[in-house]
């Protein structure tokens, strides 16, 4: 049967998961490995350079300075890690490595550094007068992990007002977060931190311990218990929000169009459209499928056509778009369509059978604007695939629910998502020649005063990367998308108005500055205890280790055990996974380009034109 998959070939592999949205040409460049690993070498390089200077400057008679950059610092505890030194190192490599010429990267040094010490001395002046008037004394640790959150502002600061992005796309004007869903953001978040403070102040015996197992730490136990407990008290919310939802929509079922991107699949294509066909018989709506070949130079056309005409319960057409890329695809898919609900279907994409019922319930609210479900991997076999199934039960399965609380979602995935097919019209259509149009028009149509939904109760399954190659290529792009749709929708950032500017864009960047920064710092906390205990004394290991176990491992435990209990076997494969995360959204921040700049040079004599 030709919807069956045959299991894909290396070359067809190797031929279908690169295009021309790899990359986007003027806002990002296809380095090679060496560019990152060139990083991580030099920046261990400059961390032993910068700590040997410092054990230096302890056998010179300067034992009493703070073994980490901070001023004013006697009396107020100990440096337990050197964070602001390795934060200096950081900015410094990163620089270096910038994908520009050498006045643009000596540019963005200047302006990281500068930023970054600049809130340094204001805070520690401003600390040393509060001690030193006795109204409240800060830890030295406290003012690192202060820098530390400062950094994680700087970076994707510098890299929006330096890097070339794509311009600000028009945005609809009426953004519009309804007041009871701040009440729930706000009085979640309040209850959060009361919470962690009864917590320190009660249990501080406990509290201790869990320290010394690394269960707290990272920056501040504090921190980590209001994150965790926010989004606990959120995702309850969101799962009644979801039942609430699907119960007033039950019944809704109008005609719906299938779109269906394709660029050589011809592997997978075929049961694409077969589990389609099986999902509509289970919907009371007409579907009709259009499959959109996008330039392939396999023969996707031929077995897409194929397995629609063996299709039982829909109908459809399978048009030729020769331009290649995913967006331009979907907007000659989108200008076919006559049907108003539209579910774009990657073609490596299987939806389950009651899929399209239940995404579609949701649009029975005529404010809903798109809906999403939760891409479960296609297969457990691969370490891949394993490591997948545990990121999308924890992001699809408990943070996006968390978001839907209070109307935060961001974006859902491309992979499967449902639009009201006037409104993708009325905002634009799909962006092209950057990465995360999926995200983009949810971004639009959240503007435009409509919510997204991510609903884990809409199940299908997705291919996971068969590759290094393939896996690097994907997260890449994906990590590089959060500076292409902030640029792009950089109207909407901290817009009081919009949920989503002002609270989930912000923190998404700060996220993505992160996970950037994990690898090289478990690299430089390594480098630090294996040959400069005796410089750093007073550091431990356990708030270092605690940014990757911590509280998320043990949420992420839960969630597996919710959702999929065999997953926690796959758990200490997946924070492995966290590490090569991190060294893919380093280099995603590396491949991004940087016009270049020329010093001012003063004319000597008269010009040419003027000659």
């Amino acid at each position: 049967m030709t919807g069956v998959a045959e299991p894909p070939t290396a070359e067809a592999i190797a031929d279908h998961f690169r295009s021309v949205d790899s990359a986007p040409r003027g806002y990002a460049v296809d380095r090679p490995a060496s560019a990152v690993n060139g990083f991580l070498v030099t920046f261990a390089a400059l961390g032993i350079i910068v700590m040997c200077l410092r054990t230096l400057l302890v056998h010179a008679g300067f034992s009493d300075l703070p073994r980490d950059m901070v001023l004013f610092s006697h009396g107020r505890g100990n440096v337990v890690f050197p964070l602001r030194m390795f934060l200096v190192v950081f900015f410094v490599t990163y620089a270096a490595f910038a994908y520009s010429n050498r006045w643009r990267r000596a540019f963005i040094g200047v302006s990281l550094l500068g930023k970054f010490l600049a809130f340094c001395v204001v805070v520690d002046t401003g600390a040393w007068f509060l001690h030193d008037s006795g109204l409240v004394s800060i830890s030295t640790f406290g003012l690192q992990m202060l820098s530390g959150l400062a950094a994680l502002a700087i970076f994707p600061h510098t890299i929006l007002r330096q890097a070339h992005l794509p311009d600000q796309g028009p945005l609809p004007t009426n953004p519009h977060t309804p007041a009871i869903e701040l009440v729930k953001l706000f009085g979640c978040l309040a209850a959060s931190i009361l919470g962690t403070a009864v917590v320190l102040r009660y249990f501080a015996p406990l509290v201790d311990t869990l320290k010394d197992w690394a269960v707290l730490g990272g920056i501040g136990a504090g921190v980590f218990l209001v994150q965790q407990l926010f989004a606990f008290s959120t995702a309850w919310f969101g799962m009644r929000m979801l039942t609430r939802s699907r119960n007033a929509g039950s019944g809704h079922a109008p005609p719906v169009a299938i779109l269906v991107p394709a660029h050589n699949e011809a592997h997978s294509i075929g049961a694409t459209i077969a589990s389609v066909d099986e999902a509509a018989a289970t919907y009371s709506g007409r579907i009709r499928i259009y499959v959109v070949d996008n330039a392939s130079s396999d023969t996707t056309h031929a077995v897409a056509q194929e397995a629609i005409d063996e299709c039982v319960n829909i109908t459809g057409v399978v048009l030729d778009c020769p331009t290649p890329g995913k967006a331009i695809a979907l907007n000659m898919g989108i200008d076919a369509i006559t049907e108003e609900f539209v579910a774009r279907i990657d073609a490596d994409t299987v939806i389950g059978p009651g899929c399209l019922q239940t995404a579609m319930t949701h649009f029975a609210d005529p404010r809903v604007g798109s809906v999403g479900g939760i891409p479960l991997p296609a297969e457990e076999k691969t370490w891949i695939d394993k490591v997948r199934l545990v990121e999308v039960l924890l992001r699809h399965g408990f943070f996006q629910v968390s978001l839907d609380g209070y109307q935060g979602v961001l974006g859902v995935p491309g992979m499967f998502t449902l639009y009201r097919r006037s409104l993708l019209t009325e905002v634009g259509g799909m962006v092209q020649g950057m990465n995360g149009e999926d995200t983009d028009i949810c971004m639009r149509l959240t503007a435009a005063g409509y919510h997204c939904i991510a609903d884990p109760a809409a199940v299908y399954h997705s291919e996971t990367p068969a590759s290094y190659a393939h896996l690097r290529e994907q997260r890449t792009r994906w990590f590089r998308s959060i500076y292409h749709l902030t640029a792009r929708n950089r109207a909407i950032l901290f817009d009081r108005r919009s949920m989503t500017g002002t609270f989930v864009l912000p923190f998404q960047l700060v996220n993505a500055a992160r996970r950037a920064m994990l690898g090289p710092l478990l690299l430089f906390a390594a480098l630090a205890e294996a040959f400069f205990h005796a410089t750093f004394t007073t550091m431990r290991w356990q708030p270092v280790v605690a940014t990757l176990l911590g509280m998320t491992l043990f949420v992420t435990i839960a969630v597996c055990l919710i959702w999929r209990p065999r997953a926690v076997r796959y758990i200490p494969a997946y924070l492995g996974f966290r590490v090569l995360r991190s060294y893919f959204t380093l280099l995603s921040t590396l491949t991004l380009v940087y016009p270049p700049m020329r010093p001012h040079r003063p004319r000597l004599g008269r010009s040419r034109r003027s000659a």
